[in-house]
C-alpha cells in the first residue's frame, strides 16, 4: 500500500464520523454503535442471542472501548470529530493488542456470509447494502472492486484487506468504507 497524507485519511475517517453520528448530536458515543448493530440485525432479522448478532456487539464495544482508550475521553465518554478522527487513527494502526477494526471486520464478514461458505456472494453482499440503504448499482461496484481475484465471491482475506485499504490505502474512495457501515 502505498503512503497517503494525514488529510486524506482525515478526511476518510471524518466521513465515518458523519456516518456514525446517526442521531446528528456532533458526538460519537456508545448509543451511535448500538444504534448500528440494531440496524444490522433489524435488517437481517437476527435474534439478541444469535452468534452474529453478539459477535458484532462485542466487535463494536470493543472498538469503541478502543477509541475510548486512545483519547482523552470527556467524563461523558462522547468524542467529537477531531477526537474521534484522532482516536480512530490510532486504534486503527495500534498493534500492541488485538486490533479491533480488523475484528470487526470479521465479525462483518460473518454476518453477510448467512450461508457460512467462508465467502461472500453477490447476493448476499446486496443484501447488505440494502441493509446499509446503499443501491444496487452502487453495490454492484463494490462488490467486484473487492473481489480482487476475480472468482465470483469476496473471500475473507479479501474482506479484511479491504478494510485496511479504507483505513490507510490510497483509494480515498475506497470500498472498504461498507465493513464499517459506511454508504
Amino acid at each position: 500500500m502505498e503512503t497517503v497524507s494525514a488529510a486524506a485519511i482525515a478526511e476518510r475517517f471524518g466521513r465515518l464520523f458523519d456516518t456514525l453520528d446517526s442521531d446528528g448530536d456532533g458526538a460519537v458515543d456508545r448509543e451511535d454503535y448500538r444504534r448500528l448493530v440494531d440496524r444490522y440485525t433489524q435488517g437481517y432479522s437476527l435474534d439478541a442471542d444469535d452468534r452474529r448478532t453478539q459477535a458484532l456487539a462485542t466487535s463494536y464495544q470493543m472498538l469503541w472501548l478502543e477509541l475510548l482508550r486512545h483519547s482523552p475521553a470527556p467524563a461523558d465518554h462522547r468524542l467529537d470529530r477531531a477526537a474521534f478522527i484522532r482516536a480512530m487513527h490510532a486504534v486503527a494502526e495500534d498493534g500492541s493488542r488485538f486490533n479491533a477494526t480488523e475484528g470487526l471486520a470479521d465479525a462483518v464478514f460473518d454476518l453477510l456470509d448467512s450461508d457460512d461458505s467462508g465467502s461472500i456472494s453477490e447476493a448476499e453482499y446486496l443484501r447488505y447494502a440494502e441493509v446499509l440503504g446503499a443501491g444496487a448499482d452502487t453495490a454492484r461496484g463494490r462488490f467486484k472492486a473487492l473481489d480482487t481475484d476475480g472468482d465470483g465471491s469476496i473471500g475473507r482475506e479479501e474482506f479484511i484487506q479491504s478494510a485496511r485499504e479504507f483505513l490507510f490505502g490510497a483509494d480515498t474512495e475506497s470500498a472498504g468504507g461498507f465493513v464499517f457501515g459506511m454508504v
